[in-house]
């Protein structure tokens, strides 16, 4: 039976394959839970849209014995926090009284945390020494939320930009150094086999230093990503006219997925979760999703399903959707293409899996190696394709190379790929 390991690539493909002198780089890991000691501050002065003006001041502790958070705020952030605090902490907990809210955990008659809230002031504690790990995880994730809540998306925006950056640089020198060790390895044939485990442990080194800062830079780009930054990849797609999406497609030959983004946008429009509908940032991860910089809700994920499931996109069909202007990007987080490949061969519409295929899944045109697939077949193409948790859009394809590996995403040159491997 072929053994197949599933891949979801973000950031760049040489973190998939094979580095000099045999060694492989793996994909990079999660970034593990660590609270080490720190603290930070900030504070300024900012008028809101409506001209109402308000001083913002947040103030974060964050040590190995507690983690503290302190803000003051405008009266009209007030209902956002009120929201937030409520989907995150246990409503056993919570006290009201007027417009004050307490949410107040004890254990052995200890006090676990202390959360209080007024129309203008916000303020939370954290024992450290008797919290358990995941709930340290979840104030500290807590803070980031409400530090954007408070702060607005515009300071959020810059951090995540500049963050993102750092992560594109750290990707940059990864990619030189592995250069640099391919060379030290050619080099090494070249001379006298003497001095050739010399130069195989100088290449190992350097190759393990680019493993080092391509992890690095995929950490710290999930982490722009959950602000609101979009990486050097993404924004090269975002550019390419393959990827626009012209406004004034319907719901036709089962591409649904013009109709299901209009009223998609318009709720994120009328909710506030964007200001604009050129500049979208839908992430979702592991970790939740994150709109323009801001985490969702339990509830807000509930509803924009609740819109999608209108047009055949069905509620575990997890994706990452990007949109500039008219151009846009859908990363499928967990698309089943292995079983839609095995729907076309069922259909008659491939003979094999292990034939070289290359399908442009376009939306409103399917290309399949290189011919236009009739109107007729494109809505079945466009039914299966949704059944198998794979949104079709401009500029994506599918793909079975000729190592009998399986693709789906954005090709953005003959080295780099964006989206999901299926490998042999």
């Amino acid at each position: 039976m072929k053994k197949i390991t599933i891949l979801t690539v973000h950031i760049i493909l040489f973190l998939l394959g094979s580095t000099v002198l045999a060694q492989t780089i793996p994909t990079p890991p999660k970034p593990p839970t660590t609270h080490t000691s720190s603290s930070s501050s900030m504070s300024y002065s900012k008028t809101s849209s409506d001209n109402q003006g308000g001083n913002i001041s947040i103030a974060i502790s964050n040590t190995n014995d507690s983690y503290k958070f302190k803000a003051k705020f405008p009266e009209e952030r007030y209902v956002e926090i009120v929201s937030v605090l409520k989907n995150e902490l246990e409503s056993k907990k919570m006290t009201k009284s007027g417009s004050t809210y307490s949410w107040v955990s004890n254990a052995n008659g200890n006090e676990v945390y202390n959360v209080n809230l007024n129309s203008k002031k916000l303020t939370m504690s954290l024992d450290k020494s008797i919290a358990s790990d995941a709930l340290i995880t979840k104030f500290e994730a807590l803070g980031k939320t409400l530090k954007t809540v408070i702060s607005g998306n515009d300071e959020t925006k810059r951090e995540a930009e500049e963050l993102q950056r750092e992560a594109d640089r750290l990707l940059r020198d990864a990619e030189r150094m592995k250069r640099e060790a391919a060379r030290i390895q050619r080099e090494a044939k070249r001379i006298e086999q003497a001095n050739l485990e010399s130069y195989k442990e100088d290449a190992i080194r350097i190759a393990e230093e680019a493993k080092r800062l391509a992890e690095k830079a995929a950490i710290i780009s999930v982490e722009a990503s959950h602000k609101g930054a979009i990486n050097a990849p993404l924004k090269m797609l975002l550019r390419n006219n393959k990827t626009y999406l012209s406004n004034t497609l319907k719901n036709t030959i089962n591409y649904t997925w013009p109709s299901a983004q209009n009223e998609l946008i318009t709720a994120l429009l009328k909710n506030n979760m964007v200001q604009s509908k050129n500049d979208i940032v839908f992430n979702t991860d592991p970790t939740g999703v994150y709109i323009n910089g801001t985490k969702l809700t339990n509830t807000q994920i509930n509803q924009y399903k609740t819109i999608l499931k209108k047009y055949n996109i069905t509620p575990d069909n997890t994706f990452s959707f990007y949109k500039t202007d008219n151009n846009i990007v859908i990363i499928n987080n967990n698309a089943k293409l292995t079983s839609f490949l095995k729907n076309l061969k069922e259909k008659g519409y491939i003979n094999s899996l292990k034939d070289k295929l290359l399908l442009e899944i376009n939306g409103t045109s399917i290309i399949k190696n290189g011919k236009a697939v009739s109107t007729k077949d494109i809505a079945i193409y466009n039914r299966l394709l949704l059944q198998n948790n794979i949104i079709p859009a401009p500029g994506k394809i599918i793909e079975i190379t000729a190592s009998n590996a399986y693709k789906l995403g954005y090709t953005l040159n003959n080295k780099s790929h964006i989206g999901t491997w299926v490998m042999p």
